[in-house]
């Protein structure tokens, strides 16, 4: 704070001024803010910045838009690892500048495979095969045949197991989503239950989605222990695989 050290003198700050106690006069440094908001040199700074922050902000409607799907299946450094891939998504724009780019829903490829829980992966779980398709307003999990006994990897204490399979349809540029609806799913399966074949599991959106919007399914599995009739998740969910399967 600027004081009065004489009749006329002053030391300290005044209307960006800096007052000396030697009787020197100089304008007051620019502050960090401002330095960052239009200093030259800091301009690859900026550029990163803004696309770093888009990044955070598509890996934080992703996650809201599958977040039942997800609280059984996310680990904790779930939210960098996915603004990270976002960030690589958002390199991929080859029509806007650089810290002007944005998500461009052919440029999702690398959202493909991605697994939210880094402990349990999907490869190392769910043997059977399966594919997803998407057609209209639906989004189908197709599985030829599932024998649990064989095809899936159940963790210590496990008694049941559940096919985990969700979609949302996300408009990138407005920042909001849409989830889709499973109407009948396999449901809670013992470990040692019977094969299955020929099983399909359909998520379907109020519409189709815009040629624009991303559209992502999720696959996973998810295990119970039963106990009284009842079934508990396992403690901390860390066996549960959840990955992203499709993209469109």
């Amino acid at each position: 704070m600027a004081r009065q050290t004489g009749i006329i003198g002053i030391q300290g700050t005044v209307g960006g001024l800096v007052f000396s106690k030697n009787g020197n006069i100089s304008q007051k440094p620019q502050g960090d803010k401002a330095a960052f908001a239009n200093a030259p040199s800091r301009a690859r700074t900026r550029e990163n910045a803004a696309e770093f922050g888009l990044a955070a902000k598509y890996s934080k409607l992703l996650r809201d838009s599958l977040r039942v799907a997800i609280a059984s299946a996310s680990d904790s450094q779930l939210a960098a690892r996915l603004t990270k891939v976002m960030r690589e998504v958002i390199g991929l724009d080859d029509t806007n500048d650089r810290g002007q780019r944005v998500f461009d829903a052919g440029n999702s490829a690398p959202l493909l495979g991605f697994n939210f829980n880094a402990g349990a992966g999907i490869g190392q779980t769910m043997y059977f095969p399966y594919e997803v398709t998407g057609a209209g307003a639906d989004v189908t999990m197709s599985i030829p045949a599932l024998n649990p006994a064989s095809d899936i990897a159940s963790p210590q204490g496990a008694t049941h197991f559940e096919v985990v399979f969700a979609a949302s349809d996300l408009d990138m540029e407005m920042l909001t989503y849409t989830n889709g609806v499973v109407a009948a799913p396999l449901g809670i399966l013992p470990i040692n239950s019977a094969a299955l074949v020929n099983q399909a599991v359909v998520v379907t959106f109020p519409a189709a989605p815009a040629a624009a919007n991303l559209v992502t399914a999720v696959v996973g599995i998810n295990f119970y222990q039963q106990i009284n009739g009842k079934f508990y998740a396992l403690n901390n969910n860390s066996t549960n695989p959840l990955a992203i399967e499709y993209v469109a």
